[in-house]
């Protein structure tokens, strides 16, 4: 006969086994036939260099009369591990304070500061079916908009999902869809305060996304320069990606290829650099692909540096790029 203290080990182990890697897990389990709830033992998670720790009850879940003794006691820091959950009980657990990780892969936590939801469905199979995991996978147009803008300005994720679409000149409808990959591959949290969860591997994400699904469609126009490119006349909303943001950045980098970003017609920005066009051309003048209210930072000019420094597959650029990340991003 497997003794009641197996059983809870077993549950716990293949529930955290399941979580995804930005989250560590150390489970500490206490040996005796403990009756109280949130007595079975101790967790510690790590997320994303944070630390938060938990008071645990191991259990086996099937109806929601399983969850009602846990209610009294459920506070932010305590944590149910148990069995799969219905999408029912995973609500029910939620509405009542109970926090959760079941042996499905599927995590609701929000204990002020930690707001994390994992739906193993949607982490298996993303949006229209695609899974990040998966390196093939293409992160689409509007969702790259999106996680540009999200990287350049943190606080936009806690507005309302119009004025995100606005930030990132995107469609309402690809607001939503957008986040829900991003928070399918635990990228964010979408609980009542919203909040990054991995920027680190988000940065990484955008940097392929830009060369695969923006930087195709950028469209634009290439000039031939005669002179210096610091003498290009240039307005409120005209800005510098590739070399140049890199040069400008690090002082380290002779820019070669020139690609300005504006918000101005491109006739009328053409013709007040008085360049003429050139399919060989070294400035590559290109409309502005993210919406006219994010303000622009010094964090923004490196996003877009970067990414089209990476682009470029040039050693020399992609040196310059790292320079750029461990010091601006």
């Amino acid at each position: 006969m497997v003794s009641s203290i197996t059983k809870r080990s077993a549950i716990a182990i293949n529930a955290l086994a399941l979580l995804p890697a930005h989250i560590k897990a150390d489970f500490i389990q206490n040996e005796g036939e403990v009756g109280e709830s949130f007595t079975d033992g101790e967790l510690h998670l790590t997320v994303s260099g944070d630390e938060y720790d938990f008071y645990v009850a191991v259990k086996t879940i099937h109806r929601k009369e399983s969850l009602s003794s846990l209610f009294a006691d459920a506070a932010p820091n305590t944590l149910l591990i148990c069995n799969r959950l219905t999408p029912y009980l995973a609500n029910v657990c939620m509405e009542n304070g109970v926090n959760f990780i079941d042996n499905a892969g599927n995590v609701g936590i929000n204990n002020g500061t930690l707001h994390i939801w994992i739906d193993s469905k949607k982490l298996n199979s993303s949006p229209n079916g695609l899974n990040l995991t998966n390196k093939s996978y293409k992160l689409g147009e509007g969702a790259a908009k999106l996680l540009f803008v999200l990287l350049s300005n943190p606080d936009v994720l806690n507005l309302p999902y119009r004025e995100i679409a606005e930030y990132a000149n995107i469609s309402l409808g690809m607001v939503s869809k957008g986040l829900g990959i991003l928070q399918a591959e635990s990228l964010i949290s979408l609980g009542e305060t919203r909040r990054i969860l991995d920027a680190e591997r988000m940065l990484s994400l955008w940097v392929e996304a830009y060369r695969l699904s923006i930087r195709t469609k950028l469209g634009g126009i290439r000039l031939q320069l005669e002179g210096e490119w610091q003498d290009i006349p240039m307005e409120e909303n005209d800005f510098w990606g590739g070399e140049a943001a890199a040069e400008r950045l690090t002082r380290y980098l002779h820019s070669q290829e020139l690609q300005l970003f504006t918000r101005q017609p491109l006739q009328k920005k053409l013709a007040q650099l008085k360049c003429r066009p050139n399919p060989e051309g070294r400035l590559w003048l290109v409309p502005a692909f993210w919406g006219a209210k994010l303000a622009w930072s010094e964090t923004s000019q490196a996003l877009l540096a970067v990414a089209e420094l990476e682009a470029s597959k040039d050693s020399r650029n992609i040196e310059v790029a790292r320079m750029i990340h461990e010091q601006y991003l």
